[in-house]
């Protein structure tokens, strides 16, 4: 083995797991809901919030993250939080020594959102409220999911929230330009 080898080799070897370095084992996550106070959010069991917006450090998980939402009044809401491969993980293909320790960490996963936004449903709710309810919750999944390409101007995603909202592209632009997170966006749509 030549000497560049075997310094290639002991550099691998000796590389720190990259998930670990640059993104640790927990993940910013931001929740935000209609129902701004006397609110408990629940991750994955654990309280994590009585008021919205919050932001919170949540550790990852190889699993999905359950979401539960309670308020006085309000329907009990929940919903998950997927988990995907961690794209700063890529950086360890060439050390098992890496893999091992983003895996034991947990720092290899990633929620797929840093930004939740919990739609509470009134216990009582008339008809017209109900449609209102479903439209505005349409329209936040729809920002919430599809931020990225809202933020860089995508055509059709722009013309299905345009169908979406009833408001007019000049008007969409605005709110999306001053939106700087998708749970910001969600919000600033249906001006909550």
């Amino acid at each position: 083995m030549s000497v560049k080898t075997k310094a290639l080799v002991a550099l691998t070897l000796l590389l720190p797991a990259c998930g670990t370095i640059f993104s640790g084992s927990s993940q910013t996550i931001t929740f935000d809901s209609n129902v701004k106070e006397n609110i408990e959010i629940y991750a994955n069991g654990a309280l994590v919030c009585t008021k919205t917006p919050c932001t919170v450090d949540i550790d990852r998980s190889s699993g999905s993250m359950t979401i539960l939402a309670k308020a006085k009044g309000y329907e009990d809401a929940v919903m998950q939080n997927k988990a995907k491969i961690n794209t700063a993980s890529w950086g360890n293909l060439l050390s098992v020594y890496s893999w091992t320790t983003d895996f034991a960490t947990s720092a290899m996963w990633k929620y797929s959102q840093d930004g939740v936004y919990i739609n509470m449903r009134p216990k009582e709710n008339h008809s017209a409220q109900n449609e209102q309810f479903e439209k505005d919750s349409n329209i936040r999944r729809f920002a919430l999911y599809n931020y990225g390409e809202l933020r860089v101007g995508n055509h059709e995603y722009l013309t299905a929230l345009k169908e979406l909202t009833d408001k007019n592209e000049k008007a969409l632009v605005a709110i999306i330009n001053r939106s700087s997170t998708e749970v910001e966006l969600a919000h600033n749509l249906t001006e909550i």
